[in-house]
């Protein structure tokens, strides 16, 4: 009578596990075409640090936005539950004026946050800015 009990739980378990699928950047954010200009301010231990990448003014011949844009769209992500904390590392990207999305280091692990949402990084990775 304990086996039929334990295989459900188990298939319960696996069930539960099984919600969890993998996005892409992709499907969590779309840059806008053409994406000419991307701020970001890095914040650590209190202080910022701004980059801007590409040019605010369009210039057809400047690619310097591509491997940022490469970069979030290999990401692998997972949409979690986790709590906001201090001291992480922040990178905040905005594109085009408009407040895109962060990139949260915390130690070993890093999230992508968008509209308070939360994404496990799989594949984490120093974004491109510097």
């Amino acid at each position: 009578m304990k086996y039929p009990v334990f295989i459900f739980a188990v298939i319960c378990a696996l069930g539960l596990t099984g919600c969890q699928k993998t996005i892409s950047g992709t499907q969590l954010y779309s840059f806008p075409e053409p994406t000419g200009h991307i701020s970001c301010t890095f914040t650590s231990q209190g202080q910022d640090i701004k980059y801007e990448i590409g040019a605010v003014e369009y210039d057809p011949t400047d690619f310097s936005t591509i491997p940022l844009i490469a970069w979030f769209y290999n990401l692998n992500l997972i949409k979690c539950e986790v709590d906001a904390v201090e001291g992480a590392e922040c990178y905040s990207f905005a594109v085009g004026g408009v407040p895109a999305f962060s990139y949260e280091v915390r130690g070993s692990e890093a999230y992508v946050v968008i509209d308070g949402e939360y994404y496990r990084v799989n594949n984490p990775s120093t974004p491109p800015v510097g």
